[in-house]
């Protein structure tokens, strides 16, 4: 099963398919932002999160094999067009693996066929994947 990238507005989003015990996907992105030492908390994020989903605001979560692998904030400051991407966590045993610009590629294929033109990486990872592959500006 490849890597999906799906955009949810709520903790307890029925992403796991298999028999879910309540607040498993919530618990496994705390836990997901707990071991990635480049982030804060997974409390921190996830109330952080939870704030904008009350504003509209996603959180993107990657799914391989029916788990959490990947998540980042994709948030609208309400003033422009630009959604900012940051809170970019992979999972441990995927690090290295590129699937970070994977993830971030198919978020970015993503809103842009909500009709987004603008990114504002705030993370300097993101910041360095949307260099690499020229995803700051969508090719008109």
């Amino acid at each position: 099963m490849p890597l999906e990238a799906i955009a949810i507005n709520s903790l307890d989003a029925p992403l796991i398919k298999k028999p879910a015990r309540d607040n498993e996907l919530s618990e496994r992105l705390h836990a997901l932002y707990d071991s990635d030492d480049t982030q804060p908390s997974g409390l921190e994020v996830l109330n952080i999160v939870a704030q904008g989903f009350k504003r509209g605001q996603y959180l993107y979560v990657g799914m391989f094999n029916d788990k959490p692998i990947a998540a980042v904030a994709c948030f609208d400051d309400g003033q422009t067009n630009a959604k900012r991407l940051q809170y970019l966590t992979v999972h441990s045993q995927n690090k290295g693996r590129a699937i970070d610009a994977k993830f971030i590629k198919l978020v970015y294929d993503a809103e842009v066929k909500k009709g987004v033109r603008e990114f504002v990486p705030v993370d300097t990872d993101i910041h360095r994947i949307m260099s690499e592959y020229e995803l700051l500006r969508v090719k008109e």
